[in-house]
This record gives structure tokens, sequence and C-alpha cells, in this order.
């Protein structure tokens, strides 16, 4: 198994499936966001990587796409932990997608940012060392 199938097979697992079936059990069956992008981030990261999907050729692009996304996540939770608040002056058109404790359904928890934060740039890792 490539490092890059390692990566995102862990990610589904304990990130998706584990952590999701434990939210779905302690709060009375029903699945948050932060759960539901984790699992599903995670699947994707395994499939767009399958040699029978055209032979692993979306996989850069999907490494980038979710890199930037968790990398991002990451980096706004992490400044609010320290009481930069980077989403502020968000446009009150966006609060659909930004809150002050979720981007695009992305927890900014202090603890979520950082696996985020790993998540992503690890991600970008593989992006850019794909060949």
């Amino acid at each position: 198994m490539k490092h890059r199938d390692t990566h995102y097979f862990l990610w589904f697992i304990f990130f998706g499936l584990i952590a999701g079936a434990i939210y779905y059990v302690n709060h009375h069956n029903t699945v948050d966001s932060e759960s539901i992008w984790l699992l599903v981030s995670g699947l994707l990261g395994l499939l767009f990587g399958a040699d029978w999907l055209a032979n692993g050729k979306f996989a850069r692009w999907y490494d980038l796409i979710i890199g930037i996304i968790f990398a991002v996540a990451g980096l706004v939770g992490i400044a609010a932990g320290f009481g930069l608040h980077l989403l502020s002056s968000a446009p009150a058109s966006a609060s659909a997608f930004i809150s002050q404790t979720a981007l695009i359904g992305l927890s900014l928890a202090v603890l979520p940012s950082l696996v985020h934060a790993v998540l992503g740039f690890s991600s970008l890792n593989h992006a850019i060392r794909n060949k």
C-alpha cells in the first residue's frame, strides 16, 4: 500500500468511520457535518487514488483541492484559538457556509483545527510529490 493510500485509509477509518460512529451513538442517532466531511473525504481520497479509476490520475487534483480546504479550515481555527478571528468580516451572504464555530461544516475548535491542518498539509504534500 502506498503512503498516500495509507493516509486516506487511516483518515477514513479513524476520523471518518470511528469518530462518526461515536458521534452517532452519543448524539441520539444523528451525524454532524464534521463527521460527514471526514468520512466522505477519506473515502474519496481512497477512490481517486485507485488504479481502476483512470489509473489514479485524479489523485493529484483531489489531494490539492481537499488539502487546500482542510489546511485553510485548520489555519483559520488555529488563528481563532489565538484570538485572531479571520472570519469576523465575512459577508452576511456567506453565513450559510461560515460562522464563528465552523467553516463550510468543518469545526473551528482548537483540536479539530489542528487535525484539519495536519490532514490538509499532508494532502498538499501528496499533491506536490505525486508524479
